[in-house]
């Protein structure tokens, strides 16, 4: 949001022009503070943090330019997703669905910013389980983003992908390696093998592949991922953390403990110091480190 964009803030009665203008200005400043310090942590993994600013922006918004205002709802939709990072699923999915009302009333069903909406509403039902539902969410933005951006469009194969993680997760493999096949080519040719997003359809290939139990195919592909994100985003980046946890549970599967218990406890400390102790993620990574862990120990005593 930049404060270019902002529509002017009527001062108090009483106030002369010059005044009026003067606070004006203070509180696009001050919007604009808080939207940077809103990011900066967000990036250091501060989420709760991240959040007050957040609500805090969202409120201010509301009160100078109104609940249907693009500025607004951008605030709305930016507090959803730092919500959805926290974990908070359920706060998520309700702001989210506010977002999308507002902007399908506003600039209708097929604009890219309701399209936004709609996408990240199906994240969020995604995240909660509700697979049917992000299924059909997904598939209708699809239809949208292909017939007005076209097949190669980022935002086309961002839906792609998370549709066909949707899939996977209802059990449907084989569509969804179909799918992520397609994306991964895609974004092979048109942003190359070490772009991030290009990783992450391989990230999500071997997870396909896992759930077929094809694991040497599936390790490989998430070995591959994990030194290519090591080497392109760094060894303390968030996505290294979960290649680490994929990984460990691939080399699980296969009864490869030792190693796997590494990487697990590697994903748990990152997770842990990125996201922070409560977050789904971190919970997740100390069970699975728990587990493989008593494996190990009953192997032992075997």
């Amino acid at each position: 949001m930049s404060a270019a964009s902002l529509l002017p803030w009527a001062g108090a009665s009483g106030q002369t022009e010059k005044e009026g203008m003067t606070r004006e200005k203070q509180r696009l400043v001050a919007l604009q503070q808080h939207y940077q310090s809103a990011a900066a942590m967000s990036a250091q993994g501060r989420l709760a943090e991240a959040e007050m600013e957040l609500r805090e922006i969202v409120s201010t918004c509301h009160e100078v330019f109104g609940k249907n205002h693009p500025d607004t709802l951008v605030s709305r939709s930016d507090l959803a997703a730092t919500l959805a990072a926290e974990g908070k699923y359920a706060e998520a999915e309700k702001e989210n669905r506010a977002v999308l009302g507002i902007r399908e009333k506003v600039l209708g069903k097929e604009h890219p910013d309701t399209l936004v909406s709609r996408n990240n509403l199906a994240a969020t039902l995604q995240e909660q389980g509700r697979q049917a539902e992000a299924v059909r969410e997904y598939r209708a933005v699809l239809a949208v983003r292909q017939r007005v951006l076209g097949p190669e469009h980022s935002d086309t194969l961002d839906t792609r992908n998370n549709l066909a993680t949707a899939l996977n997760e209802q059990g449907r493999h084989a569509e969804a390696e179909k799918e992520h096949r397609a994306v991964l080519a895609l974004r092979e040719k048109l942003l190359g093998v070490k772009h991030p997003k290009t990783l992450a359809s391989r990230n999500n290939l071997a997870a396909v592949l896992q759930e077929q139990e094809r694991y040497a195919e599936a390790e490989r592909e998430h070995r591959t991922v994990l030194a290519l994100r090591e080497k392109v985003l760094g060894a303390g980046h968030p996505d290294v953390f979960m290649s680490c946890f994929n990984l460990a549970l691939c080399l699980e599967a296969q009864a490869k403990n030792r190693e796997a218990l590494g990487l697990m406890e590697r994903a748990r400390e990152g997770f842990k110091k990125s996201l922070g102790q409560a977050h789904p993620y971190t919970k997740s990574a100390e069970e699975c480190r728990v587990r493989i862990a008593e494996e190990m120990r009953k192997q032992k005593d075997s």
